[in-house]
């Protein structure tokens, strides 16, 4: 590597690499960064200098930036400061290079807008982990942003479709009516009939069971001549009517009392066809589940998402610090899954990571819960369990997957003191 401050891009074969900024004015530094992160798989560039760094930001685009502290010229908080006051590298995870442990330093390090420390001297095994978790959470929270605005996509094309409906209300014609107070309509225009599903007017004044024929619930109606009665008048009073097919109306009265020339009360009002809304509404409710579900599990599986286990194991481990109550973690994957995709091809690979994921659910009771963790490998949350009764629930994992494929049940861990739901996850070896 060249002593000098220009930067230097590592080659890489794979342009779907993780792209790391190494920031270090220090030869050595840089050298042993690099190396341990290039024979990681990581598409790498370097500086020695925070200008260089700014500079480089500029250009392209960054998954992580590993910056030193202490550096000629513009020291490591004002590049990260600078950083995320820019819109284009707000969001890129930095991580402090530095021998300095004292929380002061650490505290201005949070401050200025870093994710995490990486203590010199370097930890290999430590530089790696604490990477590979940020990258993973940037890319989880980038797939959470790109979910969002596709709920919110979603939620403005509702409120235009809901805007429409509103407009095409205003300048259709209203349905009118009047009934006596036991529902039984003595008087409609076409458009009352119109919204109910009849040809005519007259096929509405016909009907002697209005309750049954006109109303989803008859007793909704009921309720509604009783507030009208008490009240004299009632505006947007919602009902979900019945069509001639059967199928739901939803409609807003607008009604008040009146008298006939025999001086008996009578409603009288306008009805406005609000069914497109309200099934729209509904249909908006659906995508907003719909997203929120696929915004924390598995399409394959139906296991939760290592979104969803990176939130909770944070609050799992303050609870059972709180509670002083140990929690497990248990790891696992399928024995020779690339041989069964090689040999049986993907669909029969999906299917036994599916019957894996099933005998999960099956064999889990709440609070415990599944995860899948990525390909064949699978993350069970045990909270309350000590090391051996994981391991005890690992060995009927370990029966109950061999009734129906064979897999394998990674290392266990538990823990009764709060430590970082990251590194537990990405320190636990098989065994």
């Amino acid at each position: 590597m060249k002593n000098t401050n220009e930067a230097v891009t590592q080659p890489v074969e794979n342009n779907d690499k993780f792209r790391i900024l190494v920031v270090d004015d220090a030869l050595v530094n840089l050298e042993i960064v690099s190396y341990i992160l290039k024979n990681a798989g990581y598409e790498l560039s370097v500086a020695k200098d925070g200008v260089t760094a700014l500079s480089l930001t500029q250009s392209r685009r960054f998954d992580l930036i590993l910056l030193d502290i202490v550096m000629p010229g513009l020291d490591g908080f004002e590049v990260c400061a600078r950083l995320k006051q820019e819109p284009e590298t707000a969001e890129i995870p930095i991580l402090f290079l530095t021998s300095m442990t004292d929380s002061e330093c650490v505290v201005k390090g949070f401050r200025t807008g870093a994710m995490d420390y990486v203590i010199k001297p370097f930890n290999e095994a430590e530089l790696l982990a604490r990477v590979k978790t940020h990258l993973e959470l940037n890319r989880s929270r980038r797939e959470l942003k790109r979910i969002n605005e596709q709920l919110s996509k979603e939620i403005t094309e509702r409120k235009q479709a809901e805007k429409r409906y509103r407009d095409m209300y205003r300048n259709a014609l209203q349905g009118m009516f009047q009934s006596t107070l036991s529902g039984k309509v003595i008087r409609a225009n076409p458009s009352y009939a119109r919204i109910l599903g009849y040809r005519s007017p007259q096929d509405i004044l016909a009907i002697e069971n209005v309750g049954k024929a006109l109303y989803y619930y008859p007793e909704d109606r009921q309720k509604m001549t009783e507030s009208l009665k008490e009240r004299g008048m009632l505006t947007n009073y919602e009902m979900k009517m019945r069509r001639k097919d059967g199928e739901p109306a939803w409609v807003l009265f607008n009604v008040r009392l009146i008298k006939d020339e025999a001086d008996e009360p009578l409603i009288e009002g306008i009805v406005v066809d609000n069914t497109a809304r309200k099934l729209a509404e509904e249909e908006l409710k659906r995508s907003e589940e719909k997203f929120r579900y696929l915004a924390v599990h598995d399409n394959l599986t139906e296991l939760y998402n290592t979104r969803y286990l990176y939130h909770a194991l944070e609050a799992l481990f303050r609870t059972s610090a709180d509670a002083n109550s140990p929690f497990s973690l248990i790891f696992m994957d399928i024995d020779n899954f690339k041989r069964v995709v090689d040999t049986y091809g993907h669909l029969n690979g999906s299917q036994a990571i599916q019957e894996v994921a099933a005998t999960i659910r099956e064999t889990l009771t709440e609070p415990e819960y599944g995860v899948a963790y990525g390909g064949d490998e699978f993350v069970v949350v045990l909270p309350g369990y000590d090391k051996q009764q994981a391991i005890e629930k690992a060995e009927r994992f370990g029966v109950e997957c061999g009734k129906r494929c064979i897999c394998r049940i990674g290392g266990i861990r538990s823990a009764s003191a709060p430590a970082s739901a990251f590194r537990l996850i990405l320190t636990t070896r098989r065994t």
